[in-house]
């Protein structure tokens, strides 16, 4: 039992390896993206004091009705990318675009918390405290399923807790939380590599009869109309709307937009059966205006923030000091959206970032795409130290840039994205580790004649 156990130490270590992983695709993103990134032409503006924890948040909107689930999903993504920057304060806007309270953020800081104790208990052979930790990790889970726009953390529970549970010796109890995975997480399962093989084989045994089928639907209406529907989890679509390929079982169904409390509830299909979920969605008082403000944005001006335009609008509704947006398109390829990132800071109206490039929306690639995106943005555009367009930015000669790894498709971002910048070409060179000026021969950058900053790698 020991040696069939240490092997789920595996899965720890892979999660460290990709979180160096990330942070050094934050550093070297735009260093291996097209030819040139161009600072444009901005007012100056003085030097201005860095708030300690300036209230930054990212919102997407679609740009066509039927990209609306790619849309959440690039929102999704974008904020669990937001949450692992430090120094800045993401959960007050959180709680107001999402629309749940503080408890519910308690439950969610303690459920992770308890996600943690749970894998360490369980890495150390520790099955009974295993056990305790992840089964209260998946209630809390639970209890904020208004929150959970990122299920990873609680299918990561559910699978080791049905591991312990069968190590215990407690089969029902195991067979009980594979087949909610099997049901609402089909994409989660064991890793042979990670699990043993009596592991693995009771997995595959809680699977549904007709797991391979997916003859259940869920029919989902709301009041309003127009609100975006997840079920188990994943965005599917505007209400009304009707889910197929789903297997029998219990399905957690997730209503919501911009400012509304969501409207959660589990429903049971059988075979071959429909569930109906009727919906009421109510705009919270904090932030009226919100919902509309929000769907305005995918038409809004995006050379300097609009005080009387959307973006405006949804940074003030969420009390924001920069305000991040990602419009997405549809892409030039099947399969494939276009996503365009605008960064502003509010006090002054400068738009810090603007970049556009395509990315897939099979399996996983968007979200690992979105998140390196995300991380190396905010790096570059949250850190700024140039202070006038005047300043020249000096360049690095001879270095090798050498992308970081990357899987399920995430390579297309490094190929596909552009960026420019409207402080001025610091912000860029902050997280590019290494440069090379093959256009001129020169050994710095500094303005052109024209007024603009202009890198070419």
């Amino acid at each position: 039992m020991v040696a069939d156990l240490l092997r789920t130490t595996r899965v720890t270590r892979k999660l460290a390896v990709l979180r160096t992983l990330m942070a050094f695709a934050s550093l070297t993103l735009f260093a291996s993206g097209s030819s040139m990134v161009r600072a444009q032409d901005v007012d100056e503006a003085p030097a201005e004091s860095v708030d300690a924890s300036p209230r930054v948040y990212i919102v997407s909107i679609a740009r066509a009705p039927e990209l609306e689930p790619a849309a959440a999903r690039v929102g999704a993504a974008a904020r669990a990318a937001l949450r692992r920057v430090e120094g800045v304060d993401w959960q007050t806007p959180d709680q107001r675009f999402l629309g749940y309270d503080g408890q519910v953020a308690e439950r969610l800081v303690r459920a992770r918390q308890r996600l943690d104790l749970g894998r360490e208990a369980y890495t150390n052979l520790q099955m009974g405290q295993a056990i305790g930790e992840l089964a209260g990790a998946v209630e809390d889970f639970d209890a904020a399923a208004v929150a959970v726009e990122d299920p990873a953390d609680l299918g990561q529970a559910l699978l080791l807790l049905g591991a312990a549970y069968q190590f215990e010796g407690r089969d029902r109890d195991a067979a009980r939380v594979f087949r909610r995975l099997h049901t609402q997480m089909p994409t989660v399962r064991p890793d042979p590599n990670d699990f043993n093989p009596e592991i693995v084989q009771k997995f595959q045994a809680a699977a549904p009869s007709d797991a391979g089928a997916g003859s259940a639907t869920v029919t989902v209406d709301s009041d309003p109309p127009g609100a975006i529907v997840y079920v188990d989890f994943v965005p599917r679509g505007l209400t009304p709307t009707t889910v197929g390929g789903l297997v029998s079982g219990e399905h957690i169904v997730r209503v919501t937009r911009a400012g509304a409390t969501p409207f959660v509830q589990p429903v049971e299909v059988r075979r071959g059966g429909n569930g109906v979920v009727n919906a009421f969605i109510e705009d919270n008082a904090e932030t009226p205006g919100l919902h509309e403000a929000f769907e305005s944005i995918a038409e809004a001006s995006v050379e300097r923030l609009d005080r009387s335009g959307p973006i405006a609008a949804v940074a003030t509704a969420l009390q924001l000091d920069k305000i991040g947006v990602i419009r997405v398109a549809a892409g030039t390829t099947e399969g494939e959206v276009e996503l365009e990132l605008l960064l502003f800071d509010v006090a002054t109206g400068r738009r810090l970032l603007r970049g556009a490039g395509e990315v897939s929306t099979d399996g996983s690639a968007l979200e690992v795409g979105v998140q390196r995106l995300v991380a190396g943005g905010l790096e570059a555009g949250l850190r700024t130290q140039q202070t006038s367009d005047r300043e020249r930015v000096p360049a690095r000669r001879n270095p090798v840039v050498t992308p970081p790894p990357t899987t399920d498709g995430g390579d297309s971002v490094f190929g596909k994205w552009w960026f420019w910048t409207a402080v001025g070409g610091v912000v860029v060179i902050a997280v590019v580790v290494a440069i090379v000026v093959t256009s001129s021969g020169g050994t710095e950058l500094g303005q052109n004649p024209g007024g603009q900053v202009i890198l070419q790698f």
